[in-house]
């Protein structure tokens, strides 16, 4: 079933980021090639290390000091953060993440804020 995007949002442990638009989540993981003599002619892979990365993007919104500045306190710090990244009620994403924001304020148009995460560790479905 389909599901709108107005349900989401970025979260920084409960609190709510202010002012997102959107945001995604890119999953992957290494394939490593086990291919013999014996594999028939076929490549064989096995399932190797995975990873997850992201980015979200928005107004920027100078009074969300536990959102938006907490993410910029944290890139400050070299410190990773706790993110929940919903999609509905009932689907969320969970994980660590270390994190690398950019605010762009041009003459004719709102400032914007937007953030690059790279995981850290799992990402869970709570």
């Amino acid at each position: 079933m389909a599901v709108t995007g107005t349900g989401g949002a970025v979260k920084i442990s409960t609190n709510k980021v202010a002012e997102i638009e959107n945001w995604s989540l890119d999953l992957g993981a290494d394939d490593i090639d086990i291919t013999s003599f014996d594999s028939n002619g076929w490549k064989e892979y096995l399932a190797g290390l995975r990873e997850w990365s992201g980015s979200c993007e928005g107004n920027f919104d100078s009074t969300d000091t536990s959102g938006q500045k907490a993410i910029l306190n944290a890139w400050l710090a070299g410190n990773k953060l706790e993110f929940t990244f919903v999609v509905s009620d009932s689907v969320s994403f969970k994980g660590e993440a270390y994190v690398k924001p950019s605010i762009e304020v041009p003459v004719d148009d709102k400032a914007s804020f937007s953030c690059d995460f790279q995981g850290t560790g799992p990402l869970t479905l709570p």
